[in-house]
């Protein structure tokens, strides 16, 4: 199964609380773009996750709009940014499993996406998730064992990464 996990765009600081800052006009243009992109890789995901936080609903809507609807999209607790790699890792696995994805995407956080990766892939090391980032795993469901394929960021998708 392929997993792609996804940072939240460029999110404005002036909110009440850290679960209600939103997007900037940048993030929405970055989320955007790289989801435009991705939709050439993919075009369908058989689940999607994204965490509660608005910065990640509105990287998720930015996305979505580039797909066809998932069957199942579940939003988790278990990907705000202080999450816990390891659990978070077991719930999407085990939702993924349940309804035998093919492939599933992450809205998610720093430092939860670097972490998530990295535990997934029992290593494999990504550089830092910038702001729209995606990173893209191979994983066997049966082990919940993963391998990166790839990382992109905005730039890279801007110069003309595949």
């Amino acid at each position: 199964m392929k997993l792609y996990v996804m940072r939240h765009g460029q999110a404005s600081f002036t909110a009440s609380s850290d679960k209600l800052r939103e997007l900037t006009d940048q993030g929405r243009e970055e989320s955007s773009i790289m989801a435009r992109w991705l939709a050439i890789k993919e075009s369908i995901f058989s689940v999607t996750f994204a965490s509660p936080y608005t910065r990640a609903q509105q990287t998720y809507d930015c996305v979505i709009e580039n797909f066809t609807m998932p069957v199942h999209h579940y939003c988790l607790e278990e990907l705000t940014p202080e999450s816990s790699p390891s659990k978070c890792g077991e719930t999407l696995l085990a939702y993924c499993a349940l309804h035998e994805a093919e492939n599933a995407l992450v809205v998610s956080h720093l430092p939860l996406v670097d972490l998530l990766v990295s535990d997934l892939c029992k290593g494999d090391v990504v550089a830092s998730f910038s702001t729209s980032s995606i990173a893209c795993m191979d994983i066997d469901l049966e082990n919940w064992k993963g391998s990166l394929l790839w990382h992109r960021t905005f730039n890279d998708v801007l110069m003309g990464a595949t």
